[in-house]
């Protein structure tokens, strides 16, 4: 048992192999030459978990997952770095590789350019057989999980995985933070989730807070986002659904937050982050960032506001590498 258990991320284990600064992103049938190595931990819900972890401080969150020991050791980046961070990895379930058929772990192929544009190719692997067995047996966590506690997930893993998760949430009185990163289909229909009302102290249809960026908006919307009146428009298609927030962010400018009388652009804040431009792992900052202030207490609005300029700081930053809380506030601004 865990003493002050505040969120729960199910999801995959990925190890990111990245190029950076190539001189370009490449169509079919090209090549170029450049750039610089790099090997890092990956994973939407895995990046998540440790960047929550790496707020809160140790043994506030928790990972379910599946990885397999693969012969080449890329098993380990991910998980050696969820348990640097404090996660507790004890629902993790690490496989033997000639037993799981030769099987290899999660993997993402990352290219990112010189102004931090990139593409990211993902295998999932191991990953594909996490399966609602795997969230069963980790009921012991969301029923002794503290109240209210989130569930932060994307939508790397099966849909039917990602029901599990929401439907043991809403048994345990827990918020759930939806990421619809991962989302494969052109359009996804929010029922599909089974993203339903549930109880757990206040009236609410469903999701706490979703948060897309401005191209899975457009994919379970319909709108294209190019502004602020474009997000109001896609998220009153997504509040109609039953979910109680919903937080749009959109690169360089800023995110959009909707939900229980609050209709507002955050912008991005100006930051000195020297030459470095990465968008890896921003969208994965805000999203943990935000739910690690809301697991702390703070008002959504204000959460929101730390979130966007944590992920800013993301952005300037080599491949994935945790913001910190003194990364954001000076040693003397008190807040939490």
């Amino acid at each position: 048992m865990i003493e002050d258990l505040r969120i729960i991320v199910p999801g995959g284990l990925n190890t990111d192999l990245i190029g950076l600064g190539v001189d370009r992103l490449l169509g079919p049938g090209e090549l170029t030459l450049g750039g610089a190595f790099h090997v890092g931990p990956g994973g939407k819900a895995r990046n998540m978990a440790q960047m929550a972890a790496v707020w809160l401080g140790p043994d506030k969150v928790a990972m379910i997952g599946k990885t397999v020991r693969d012969p080449y050791g890329l098993w380990k980046v991910p998980l050696d770095a969820l348990k640097e961070a404090g996660v507790n990895t004890d629902a993790v379930q690490i496989l033997d590789f000639e037993q799981s058929g030769r099987k290899f772990p999660g993997i993402a192929l990352i290219p990112v350019d010189q102004s931090g544009k990139n593409q990211i190719y993902c295998l999932p692997g191991i990953n594909s057989e996490f399966m609602p067995a795997d969230i069963q047996a980790a009921e012991e966590l969301f029923r002794t999980a503290s109240k209210p506690a989130y569930l932060m997930l994307a939508l790397e893993i099966p849909v039917e995985t990602v029901n599990e998760a929401i439907a043991s949430a809403r048994r345990h009185g827990m918020r759930v933070i939806l990421d619809p990163g991962g989302i494969k289909v052109k359009r996804l229909e929010v029922k599909r989730l089974e993203v339903r009302g549930y109880g757990f102290g206040w009236d609410c249809a469903g999701v706490y807070l979703i948060k897309p960026n401005e191209f899975e908006a457009e994919i379970l919307t319909g709108v294209v986002i190019t502004g602020y009146e474009s997000a109001a428009e896609a998220a009153k298609v997504l509040l109609n659904q039953g979910i109680q927030y919903v937080m749009i962010t959109h690169g360089a400018k800023g995110a959009y937050l909707f939900g229980d009388g609050i209709a507002r652009h955050i912008p991005v804040p100006e930051i000195s982050g020297g030459d470095v431009h990465d968008e890896t792992g921003c969208g994965d900052q805000v999203t943990a960032t935000l739910t690690a202030c809301l697991s702390e207490g703070l008002t959504i609005e204000l959460a929101a506001e730390i979130a966007v300029r944590a992920g800013t700081i993301q952005f300037h930053r080599k491949g994935i590498q945790p913001v910190r809380k003194e990364d954001v506030f000076p040693a003397s601004f008190h807040i939490f």
